[in-house]
């Protein structure tokens, strides 16, 4: 049988894990106004366990069957496939509509904000959709996941809230992976960027900050291709007609296992870094570091990853996490042309008080996507996906751009902000060197940034 993820229920945010800020060492320009110097607090209201999740559609034909379907917790007490299928197995041709029928939440101002992001979304994400038996927004779902024993998603709400209201309903417990690695002497970063500009910001469920739909679009759009990748992996078009309804979700998708498609893409393309394998079984699934692992360098971890071909460190936790960082990372490139920047830098001494000078990057790329042996598999995945097209094939030659080497010895926000030139100069203008709150936050977030800044998995 699929097995159900370590801890899917679990509810996590980091304290404060989320507020805006650019990053560096003093203030930077491209900070929120909305978030410089905010230290009021948000209390938390109306919290929700997910037994109190509900269909967001009354009328939908599913209403009746959707949260008892969706909220169980082994795989053998799902609904068949009669009983909740698909949406591709039941409406081939299937509408925004058809997935909103689908969609269980705690607050309806959960789904709103879904059904905003889901009209806006282009064509290509919602026919992802279609792998899909259900969705779930709570309260206390943390991190983001999909789970093959009911075929669903479940998102996180921090990802989605706008106003201080809606924030308050959103649990702040801590990711359950949060203390995970402890014992490594390194930190993995990893940040989005437009060009020179942030692409998207950090924000706490804490303070009194609030933010747009502009501020949540990209980052939300990162988390549901990955998600979504998830449930096409074990669902891709090939592997729909000739599923077997009388089957659950569980058995009915492993009973066409031929048509998965990360085991493909590990007999074609496999990741070669047995040391990065094993290393993320520390970082991702609390496995206890060995003595040689302890002593690992940011340099000696980047040159792993160097030669290897994931998009992410995170990606070298399963061939499933492999798989969706690639299609992720490729994706919103295309559709926003982000690059994605990332970095191994030296644990600092204190870690609950240091500065952007503390964190000393031994190895780091900005646009990881253009590395040649990552774009190559990053094509393979979406190929599988979507088929061969003109568009896919273009976009591969053509529009990925340039990845760029950072520059060891320097500390991450230089290197993020390409600030190299000066970084040896920091300090020496008598300028405080101390980070501001939001500045904190938006490293805080770029340190956890295998949960996607979203808690996902």
């Amino acid at each position: 049988m699929i097995a159900r993820k370590a801890g899917y229920l679990m509810v996590a945010c980091l304290v404060g894990a989320c507020s805006g800020g650019g990053g560096g060492d003093t203030p930077s320009e491209d900070d929120p106004d909305n978030n410089g110097g905010d230290t009021g607090f948000v209390a938390r209201a109306d919290v929700r366990g997910t037994d109190q999740l509900y269909a967001y559609r009354a009328d939908s034909p599913y209403a009746d069957v959707l949260r008892d379907c969706a909220l169980v917790d082994r795989s053998s007490d799902a609904c068949s496939l009669e009983t909740l299928p698909f949406i591709t197995q039941a409406t081939p041709d299937f509408t925004r509509e058809d997935i909103l029928d689908r969609l269980l939440v705690t607050h309806d101002w959960m789904g709103q904000r879904f059904e905003q992001l889901l009209t806006e979304a282009p064509e290509d994400m919602v026919t992802l959709f279609g792998s899909l038996t259900s969705i779930a927004i709570g309260s206390t779902v943390r991190p983001s996941n999909y789970w093959g024993g009911t075929g669903g998603i479940q998102l996180d709400p921090d990802n989605l809230w706008l106003s201080i209201e809606e924030k308050a309903t959103v649990s702040i417990e801590e990711d359950y992976r949060s203390g995970y690695g402890k014992d490594l002497q390194f930190w993995s970063f990893g940040t989005l960027r437009q060009g020179a500009m942030p692409a998207s910001y950090y924000y706490s469920l804490t303070n009194t900050s609030e933010r747009s739909l502009d501020d949540i679009r990209i980052p939300v759009s990162r988390l549901l291709y990955h998600e979504l990748a998830h449930a096409v992996d074990y669902l891709p078009s090939a592997s729909v007609p000739t599923l077997d309804a009388s089957l659950k979700p569980a058995d009915a998708l492993e009973a066409n296992q031929q048509y998965w498609l990360s085991p493909q893409l590990y007999l074609d393309l496999p990741l070669y870094s047995e040391e990065l394998q094993s290393l993320a079984q520390v970082s991702y699934k609390g496995q206890q570091a060995t003595i040689e692992q302890m002593n690992y360098s940011p340099a000696l971890v980047g040159a792993f990853m160097g030669n290897d071909g994931a998009a992410k460190y995170y990606g070298y936790s399963t061939h499933r996490e492999d798989f969706a960082t690639l299609f992720a990372t490729a994706m919103i490139k295309r559709d926003f042309d982000v690059d994605y920047y990332m970095a191994f830098v030296q644990k600092p001494e204190d870690e609950d008080n240091y500065e952007c000078t503390d964190l000393t990057v031994g190895w780091g790329v900005r646009n990881r996507i253009a590395d040649p042996t990552v774009q190559l598999r990053a094509k393979w995945v979406v190929e599988s996906i979507y088929g061969y097209s003109t568009e896919i094939d273009e976009f591969f030659a053509s529009g990925l751009g340039q990845q760029s080497a950072m520059t060891e010895g320097v500390d991450w926000c230089s290197n993020r902000d390409e600030l190299t030139a000066v970084a040896g100069k920091r300090g020496e203008s008598g300028a405080s060197t101390a980070l501001s709150e939001h500045a904190r936050i938006q490293l805080e977030g770029e340190r956890l940034d295998y949960t996607n800044g979203h808690h996902a998995e």
